[in-house]
């Protein structure tokens, strides 16, 4: 007779966990904003007027006679959307060695101030969207959680 305990398998280790419970999208906000401070020194909500937020890295906030009576359904200006694009390899090369050299260098507010600046010499950028676009472009940017 063997005296050997049955070890129980890796599964059903895992399976008999008790379950995290998840976090609700406000807990998760305050987290990310906690977060974002301590890495990248921005302020956080409900912080005073005067906070760290460097000025080259703050996209203008922007109002609108389409989302200025929403009661904060518009567009805020302070957020991180995450946005992808297609870059040519030396380009990207070129971008990740100066992230890797110069000290203080982010990728994401480089790209920012770039945008920024080259938006800004494109005179149909300040043209307002249809209501249409614009309502969908606010859902798609209050669905972001970034």
């Amino acid at each position: 007779m063997n005296s050997k305990t049955k070890r129980p398998s890796l599964t059903a280790l895992l399976r008999e966990q008790p379950t995290v419970p998840a976090l609700s999208p406000e807990e998760q906000q305050r987290i990310q904003a906690e977060n974002d401070q301590k890495l990248y020194g921005t302020r956080l909500p409900g912080a005073p007027a005067g906070s760290l937020v460097p000025p080259a890295t703050t996209p203008p906030a922007t109002t609108s006679p389409a989302n200025a009576g929403s009661g904060g359904g518009g567009i805020v200006g302070d957020r991180w959307i995450p946005f992808g694009t297609y870059l040519h390899d030396q380009v990207y090369l070129t971008l990740k060695q100066a992230e890797f050299w110069e000290p203080g260098f982010e990728i994401r507010k480089f790209v920012n101030k770039v945008l920024l600046t080259a938006l800004a010499e494109l005179p149909n950028s300040q043209q307002p969207l249809p209501a249409e676009q614009l309502a969908a472009v606010i859902k798609k940017i209050n669905r972001t959680k970034a």
